[in-house]
């Protein structure tokens, strides 16, 4: 194994507690001391070899090694071995398996491990072991046959095939025809169907694709929200909650109606609104929803729940800091109460207890804000509250869909079981000991699987693509160019840590550099690797300061296996690329609008500057995978 796949072996459990192969109190086989003085013998080269300079990794390795002498201890028991430098596949398969069986009954204190917590301590114990076995072989002292090494290698692989995809959400199976009873009768989706037939073959919107003020009162009612639009704002109540009869909320924009710009967002997110210059109009195959067959009504309901959901509760501003930390609490009980243990009302409240006490109040303002929005989502029929939070079973899927993805939990800070909605603020612990959500960085040459989305683009403009973490972002751009169909007319620059951190853009030879405003840094002199340095972390590539095509890049994977072929290699995408100085996603979408209706004013103009023939459309979901690796093999 090469050192850029070394940091998975310093995951060591949950954060602020030990990790599950610390020492167990008791008795000690003769087996595991022979093991444990023979890893002593081992130690000083293992901790030189995994430790990359990264704050806290020699005590990462040390608890590393401490999970593999319990492991080589139970191995040891039962073949009799008398080394730890070579290991037959099957009884080390056991060994490990029973390692997990045994960390799983463990206490973690007054209670048993929960699911997501069980979860966590497996793959630290796998990943433990798996280090220590490549230690073995890239330094020489793998004393067993080539074959035996073979076959544990394998045995690896085989489970990190079998982890891909796997969340810490078990989704049961449920008959069609029990799962669309159960969609079918959700407020969410009754509601969704009100608004979708009054929106009926069209409404007009404002220039921003907002609805029109006089418009508010009836798509408010759709949803069950009673307010008016207007000027000016009514004092007496605010918007989304109950009115009394004498006592209607004014307000000034759809986006005052919470669960009405929510909703709206789903419908443009699961396509089926679709927003013009001036009007709103269901999507081309939006009757599926409404009146389609039961397979085809299915789908429709689950995707729509699905982008709900997303909007709902990850769909918060960026800019208002307290807005992460809630929609974490948030996804962490959504997820706990789609498990088999789901967690209790009365601990969740009691959650800001424990936070220190100068953060009290802090916490359980955010404990009651995460609550109160957790039973909007129970008013919509997407959860239960009682004596627990609980997701019905029909609608764990979505959740699942939603929220149960490293990335997801890492951009939310989560690596903690979501059991616990423990919402105290902590330090952040050094990267070489946090979860395994979090704690995967990538080297030179381990490969990132990226998604970069065209911010603002409707319907959704994306490429899923993998780049070597040792890229340099000339070369990034140059595979977003070609992805993205831009000719690399204008001038851009990659930027991380939001609207005020540092930029990268090309720098000339005489020093001087090409982006727009303050000063960037030579964007040739850093790797892909080096600014997204863990799953979930993103930056923006802006192109066109004129038009300002912005792409949010964000790491899904990080890979140790690309599969092979070449690279950059995209994988998966979807919607048109936009013409080159169309005027923004805006524009793009007007143009569309234009050469695809006969009856726009600009309808000719616009299909002669692209150079359509007659009879000729622009599909705006159209996206060709092999041409787009085709144009990345052109120029790499």
């Amino acid at each position: 194994m090469s050192k850029n796949n070394k940091n998975r072996h310093k995951n060591t459990g949950p954060a602020g507690k030990s990790g599950p192969g610390s020492p167990a109190t008791g008795s000690v086989s003769l087996s595991t001391f022979r093991a444990e003085r023979a890893m002593d013998a081992l130690t000083p080269a293992f901790v030189q070899w995994l430790d990359d300079g990264a704050p806290g990794a020699a005590a990462a390795a040390l608890r590393c090694l401490e999970q593999v002498k319990t492991v080589a201890g139970r191995y040891m028991d039962s073949t009799a071995a008398a080394e730890v430098t070579g290991f037959e596949p099957i009884p080390l398969a056991i060994a490990i398996s029973d390692e997990v069986a045994a960390t799983v009954h463990a206490s973690g204190g007054e209670m048993a491990v929960s699911e997501m917590a069980a979860v966590e301590n497996a793959v630290f114990v796998v990943d433990a072991v798996h280090t220590f076995v490549d230690f073995l072989s890239e330094t020489g002292r793998w004393s067993g046959s080539a074959e035996q090494l073979a076959g544990v290698m394998d045995f690896f692989d085989t489970i990190a095939e079998e982890a891909d995809g796997r969340g810490y959400i078990d989704v049961p199976d449920i008959s069609e025809e029990q799962t669309l009873e159960v969609f079918s009768e959700l407020p969410l989706i009754q509601r969704a169907t009100a608004l979708l037939q009054w929106i009926g073959e069209g409404r007009p919107v404002t220039g921003t694709g907002a609805l029109r003020l006089r418009d508010i009162e009836a798509a408010a009612a759709c949803v069950g929200v009673t307010v008016r639009g207007g000027t000016k704002r009514a004092e007496s109540a605010l918007p989304g909650t109950a009115a009394s009869a004498d006592s209607v909320p004014t307000v000034r924009s759809m986006y005052e109606v919470p669960l009405l710009a929510q909703m709206w967002a789903a419908l443009e997110a699961s396509e089926l609104i679709e927003l013009k210059s001036t009007k709103v109009v269901p999507f081309e195959d939006a009757e599926g929803f409404l009146t389609g067959g039961a397979s085809e009504r299915l789908e429709e309901f689950f995707t729509f729940t699905a982008c709900f959901l997303e909007q709902a509760v990850l769909g918060f501003d960026q800019d208002q800091p307290w807005e992460r930390p809630i929609a974490g609490l948030q996804t962490s009980i959504l997820i706990a109460a789609a498990t088999a243990d789901p967690p209790l009302l009365e601990r969740v409240l009691a959650a800001a207890d424990f936070a220190p006490e100068a953060e009290k109040k802090t916490a359980a303002l955010m404990t009651s804000l995460a609550v109160g929005r957790l039973e909007a989502l129970a008013e919509l029929g997407l959860l239960t509250i009682d004596s627990h939070f609980r997701v019905p079973p029909a609608l764990i899927g979505c959740v699942a869909e939603v929220f149960d993805h490293d990335w997801v939990l890492a951009d939310l800070g989560l690596g903690e079981d979501p059991d616990d909605a423990d919402i105290e603020p902590t330090v952040a612990e050094p990267a070489a000991l946090q979860s395994p959500v979090t704690a995967a960085r990538p080297a030179a040459t381990s490969t990132l699987q990226l998604k970069i989305m065209l911010k603002g683009s409707k319907p959704p403009i994306w490429r899923r693509v993998l780049v070597p973490g040792g890229m340099p972002l000339t070369q990034l751009h140059q595979a977003i160019q070609a992805l993205f169909g831009w000719l690399d007319y204008h001038l851009h620059q990659f930027q991380t840590g939001g609207f005020r951190g540092p930029t990268y853009a090309p720098v000339s030879a005489d020093g001087e550099d090409d982006s727009y405003g303050e000063p960037s840094s030579d964007e040739s002199k850093v790797t892909v690797g080096e600014l997204l340095p863990a799953v979930g972390s993103t930056m923006t590539y802006t192109y066109d300061f004129g038009d300002d095509w912005e792409h949010a890049i964000t790491v899904e994977k990080i890979l140790a296996d690309d599969g092979g072929g070449q690279l950059p290699r995209c994988t998966a995408g979807r919607g048109a690329a936009p013409a080159e100085d169309s005027g923004g996603t805006w524009g793009w979408a007007n143009i569309v609008q234009a050469v695809n209706d006969p009856g726009h004013e600009e309808h000719e103009e616009y299909r002669e500057w692209l150079g359509l023939q007659p009879g000729e459309r622009v599909d705006p979901k159209a996206f060709d995978v092999d041409q787009a690796n085709g144009d990345l093999a052109d120029l790499f």
